[in-house]
């Protein structure tokens, strides 16, 4: 028996309009004969009652910036019941990244001593033994605004000038210069091993790498942690292992030729297990 085409919201900010993601995934959900439609917040105006009252969607994606518009109308819709992609609750959850560091503690996922920085100048109070420190707004993405800071000095400096954000503060892990990206499209998981924009890594320099089974072992781990089906983490091969550093709902999938096509099935099979009958 033929299943009835479904239909999409996909809630886009400016920043995505053009990336390949989501776009190519919207593409592959119309090819297979799904409805799907495009919210732009920075556009037009969403009419929140008909979103979450005619229920015209049976599942709403949202590709966002860290705390943008977007987030907003995915909570709103979630708290009404609505399906989300991701979950929207988890996804408000990923974003803070003070939350991220106590989600993984909680659930013994390596992952760094976190100081929470309600202002810049409080960096000075993280303890000298921990210097080198990576410090990074709470609410942040693109790799924006992380600075590596050497030394208490430095703390000085970046205290006096940094910005309007809270932040956490991280001691910096002595590695071999690069950081690996896992992605889970919710079909497969994927490993690509990018240098570290810390250490001068252009954006550009990444490639994909065999998936270990301790790699695939900590991305399910994170993904059952964070109860997140669509997902990427940043690891890093320490002297003490694999350790986690952030997490993400919907990345970029940047190198992953297959993505679009594994997402567009995941987030049927998701909307379709979420829509069916409770027996």
């Amino acid at each position: 028996m033929k299943k009835k085409p479904l239909r999409f919201c996909f809630i886009v900010e400016a920043p995505y309009r053009n990336s390949r993601l989501p776009m190519a995934v919207v593409e592959q959900l119309r090819a297979s004969g799904h409805e799907c439609s495009v919210i732009e917040p920075q556009v037009a105006v969403a009419n929140v009652n008909d979103l979450a009252g005619d229920r015209d969607f049976d599942a709403i994606v949202l590709r966002t910036v860290s705390n943008g518009p977007g987030l907003s109308l995915l909570h709103a819709l979630g708290a009404c019941g609505v399906t989300t992609i991701n979950d929207a609750e988890a996804v408000l959850r990923v974003r803070d990244k003070v939350v991220v560091a106590a989600i993984a503690r909680a659930h013994g996922i390596p992952f760094p001593d976190t100081y929470f920085l309600a202002e810049a100048r409080l960096v000075e109070q993280v303890p000298e033994r921990l210097f080198p420190l990576v410090v990074k707004p709470s609410f942040g993405g693109f790799g924006r605004n992380i600075r590596l800071i050497r030394t208490p000095q430095e703390a000085m400096s970046f205290g006096s000038n940094g910005g309007p954000h809270h932040w956490v503060a991280q001691p910096w892990l002595p590695n071999l210069g690069y950081d690996v990206k896992l992605y889970n499209t919710g079909r497969s998981i994927h490993a690509v091993r990018r240098r570290s924009s810390l250490l001068g890594g252009a954006d550009g320099d990444r490639e994909v790498i065999p998936l270990t089974d301790a790699m695939r072992d900590l991305a399910e781990r994170i993904g059952a942690a964070f109860q997140l089906e669509i997902y990427g983490a940043d690891v890093v091969d320490s002297t003490e292992g694999w350790i986690v550093v952030d997490v993400n709902d919907f990345p970029s999938f940047k190198m992953i030729d297959e993505a679009p096509e594994e997402l567009a099935r995941s987030i049927v099979d998701i909307t379709r297990r979420r829509l069916a009958p409770i027996r």
